[in-house]
């Protein structure tokens, strides 16, 4: 331990040490949010349905790429109001999109739901991905290109949702 606090912050910021020092600021952040949560909150991230509510569903995924920030992005159905979280009939699935040259590869995760259920529409850079029956999804992805509807490809296995699509060429 050092007699300067200052060059020994300066050291833990560089390199490998910053890395460390970054993901152990996310775990105080994450401690936090955990203490500040409602006592209802089970570990599980559901909270209970009751007769005039329905269950709420919420998580997040932290994602960290070569260069730049981590992305924090949530799934679920629970949001954010002015008059406090909300519990929407409709939750939000966790949702990957690549780019994989001239196609675009998204997949999602649609637990409990069969294939018939799920409806997906293309138009232009705008993914629409929704389900109908007992457990309900929606989400809306902006596409880093205008995509071909007519080329679109799905493959639906054990609640795993993968979509193929063409990159639309410019010409």
């Amino acid at each position: 331990m050092s007699d300067d606090p200052q060059r020994e912050r300066r050291a833990t910021t560089s390199g490998l040490g910053g890395i460390f020092k970054g993901l152990g600021d996310m775990l105080e952040i994450l401690a936090d949010l955990a203490e500040r949560a409602p006592t209802e909150v089970h570990r599980e991230g559901t909270i209970p349905a009751s007769s005039d509510r329905p269950q709420a569903v919420y998580g997040f995924t932290v994602r960290t790429g070569i260069s730049g920030p981590p992305r924090v992005e949530r799934f679920g159905n629970v949001r954010s109001t002015p008059r406090g979280p909300e519990v929407a009939p409709v939750r939000e699935p966790m949702v990957d999109l690549f780019d994989e040259g001239d196609e675009l590869l998204v997949i999602a995760e649609l637990p409990g739901v069969d294939d018939g259920e799920v409806e997906v529409t293309v138009e232009g850079t705008c993914l629409m991905l929704s389900t109908t029956g007992e457990r309900r999804y929606a989400k809306e992805l902006t596409l880093p290109a205008p995509a071909d509807p007519a080329t679109l490809q799905r493959t639906y296995r054990n609640g795993i949702l993968e979509l193929r699509v063409r990159k639309l060429v410019s010409g």
